[in-house]
């Protein structure tokens, strides 16, 4: 190996030796493969090496894996350090801590083997999820539950999830309960039937925040003033009366867009499109709600049903435009106008939604 390499190396050695000391606290951040289990073993054995009773020794990971990894890699050091050479145990604890060791070291490391085995339980290497099961068993009373209660596994705790959606479901559509029934009325006028399970799944996955949010506001009521001031809707306003208000408080446009529909009809065969949906529209009197969408889609893309609300990027051929210029700008300040209102429809639609799924969660 090389000067630099070696300097590296070396470099890296007393990164880990620092690291591994167990009289500081240390932090360490690596990726994976670098030596992180290699410096917990080696802070565990430190510890044991120094003096300190087994049992007081705690070490906590996220998954039983890294649990059993470690505690195979302890086992395992002082299963050998049960057998070797003095000289080869001392180099081994030279290595281990940066300093020569004591004779007092030397016996305490062959010791350590037969000291551990005879741990009550073992050394307590084992998940945080363990650890405060342990500490539950050890004080139910004070954690206020059953002294003799059992952990669900994943499976059973699926399977009460699924039951508790079904029963919540199947309330719902009894219509005895009319927020719950109002509530999924309004769920599946936005979304397909077959998604409500997975909607429903991810509302008992966030249930901690549901609950973090609810002992914030106090209530549903008071979640729903705080997302409508969000959204700038008002109590009373709902998807449908923003629609219905704004499509019937702009009767003055109607002779302009009349005459725009008018011009597009001479145009080309998409001007003659636009201008079908357009004149259907304005000749709808009684309930001009049912031909919005059709209207809309004169002057908005798709891209609105799922995404943004999109200006179409021409609402007039250039023929028209040259020969009418004043046609463009209606069409343009129509489609601005409707832009608007569908934002605000959408916004209350949300208020709406979020009302439901709170109810339901």
């Amino acid at each position: 190996m090389s000067e630099p390499d070696q300097r590296l190396v070396d470099r890296a050695v007393l990164s880990q030796r620092s690291a591994s000391d167990p009289t500081t606290s240390v932090w360490v951040s690596a990726s994976a493969g670098t030596g992180k289990t290699k410096v917990l073993t080696d802070r565990v054995l430190s510890l044991l090496v120094a003096g300190n009773d087994p049992q007081k020794i705690i070490c906590l990971t996220f998954t039983r894996a890294a649990a059993a990894e470690m505690e195979s890699r302890i086992a395992k050091r002082l299963g050998k350090w049960s057998t070797i050479r003095d000289q080869d145990l001392r180099i081994e604890l030279h290595q281990l801590t940066g300093t020569h060791p004591s004779k007092h070291h030397m016996l305490r490391a062959r010791q350590l083997f037969t000291l551990v085995l005879e741990t009550p339980g073992g050394m307590q290497i084992e998940t945080i999820h363990a650890f405060c099961q342990s500490l539950l068993r050890r004080f139910p009373l004070e954690a206020s539950i059953a002294p003799h209660f059992k952990l669900m596994d994943e499976r059973d705790t699926n399977e009460l999830l699924v039951q508790a959606r079904e029963d919540v479901l199947a309330r719902a559509n009894t219509r005895r309960e009319k927020i719950l029934t109002a509530a999924l009325a309004v769920i599946t006028s936005h979304t397909h039937e077959a998604s409500i399970p997975t909607l429903l799944a991810s509302l008992t996955a966030a249930r901690g925040r549901l609950h973090r949010l609810l002992i914030k506001h106090g209530d549903i009521a008071k979640i729903l003033q705080h997302v409508r001031k969000l959204m700038r809707v008002d109590e009373e306003e709902t998807p449908e009366t923003i629609l219905s208000s704004a499509l019937t408080s702009h009767t003055n446009d109607k002779p302009r867009l009349r005459y725009a529909a008018e011009i597009l009809s001479t145009g080309s065969k998409t001007d003659i499109e636009r201008a079908k949906k357009i004149q259907s529209w304005l000749d709808c009197d009684k309930n001009p709600i049912e031909k919005f969408e059709l209207y809309a889609d004169a002057f908005l893309t798709a891209a609105r049903y799922t995404g943004p609300i999109e200006i179409r990027k021409s609402l007039v051929t250039k023929k028209i435009k040259e020969a009418n210029p004043d046609v463009k700008d209606i069409l343009e300040e129509e489609a601005n106008r409707l832009a608007k209102i569908l934002t605000r429809v959408r916004s209350a639609i949300i208020v709406e939604t979020t009302e439901a799924l709170l109810h339901f969660s």
